[in-house]
């Protein structure tokens, strides 16, 4: 439906979210949501767009003016000074139009000092600024996705994304990150919960490579490029976990080897101490080609 549109409105299809308020939003019966400006269609076609696509409202409620400068950092190239890590939370969940206030405030009021916005009729990002390593929030997460489909009848996903550093890439990092959460849950049939980004990271591979290296956070990319950390990782994984056999493989005291791990950890939130986020940060080696 949308490339057939394509053919007849070309470059005036929007696929971008953006406050213009001149842009008209549909949704196809695939699920394909774009907008078309106000000043390229006839009332003609608005009317007949109108009959056979739904008109949907991606922001009905006015954001905060935090959400606000988020959203349009993200969507429209705006400027915004960012001085700590960011982390963001990619949420999808199927629901009326009516019921989009009522699921932020039930998602604001579990998860405190958190950007929400909502990115299509079904997603959202929600955006944390001043974030660390710790990951505690994911069984937190995985308790408010219960909660809200329990409370709306419908399944809730929360996918947690990577610990990205505020420097000139952030933006582009985050919005690959988002992109693959996207192809992710259009491919996925996954049930309410949580997941992280590194568990997911199979899904991403298989959907393009090359999206994925884009989408790698900076604070991993940092830690590995130094050889030294490079190397302390493979031997860790290459002995299976074991901090004792990768110690006397490195030759160093397994209290020097613990000391570089929790570093990596801290500067990364990639608890490579478990076998997911370890297989996931050999496969993000792997693809960066450090060798």
């Amino acid at each position: 439906m949308l490339e057939k549109l394509k053919l007849v409105y070309g470059d005036h299809i929007i696929s971008t979210p953006t406050h213009d308020k001149q842009i008209l939003w549909y949704q196809t019966d695939e699920g394909e949501i774009f907008g078309v400006n106000k000043s390229e269609l006839s009332e003609r076609e608005t009317l007949l767009l109108n009959s056979f696509l739904t008109p949907i409202d991606l922001f009905q409620k006015a954001q905060t003016e935090d959400e606000q400068k988020w959203f349009s950092y993200l969507f429209e190239n705006k400027p915004l000074t960012v001085q700590h890590p960011v982390r963001v939370y990619y949420f999808q969940m199927i629901h009326q139009e009516e019921q989009r206030q009522q699921i932020k405030e039930a998602v604001n009021n579990s998860l405190e000092h958190t950007h929400f916005i909502w990115t299509g009729p079904e997603t959202a990002m929600l955006i944390q600024p001043n974030a660390t390593s710790e990951n505690s929030q994911l069984d937190q997460l995985n308790d408010l996705s219960l909660a809200i489909t329990s409370d709306f009848l419908t399944d809730s996903v929360f996918i947690q994304g990577q610990l990205h550093l505020p420097n000139d890439h952030l933006q582009m990092r985050l919005l690959n990150e988002q992109q693959l959460f996207l192809y992710h849950m259009q491919r996925e049939k996954l049930r309410s919960g949580a997941a992280t980004f590194y568990q997911c990271l199979p899904s991403f591979i298989c959907y393009d490579a090359s999206a994925l290296s884009h989408a790698i956070s900076d604070a991993f990319k940092e830690a590995v490029f130094d050889r030294d950390v490079y190397r302390t990782l493979m031997t860790y994984m290459q002995c299976n976990l074991n901090a004792s056999k990768a110690a006397k493989a490195l030759y160093v005291h397994r209290n020097s080897l613990q000391y570089r791990i929790d570093k990596f950890i801290e500067r990364t939130g990639l608890d490579i101490r478990h076998f997911p986020e370890a297989s996931a940060a050999y496969l993000m080696m792997t693809l960066l080609d450090l060798s």
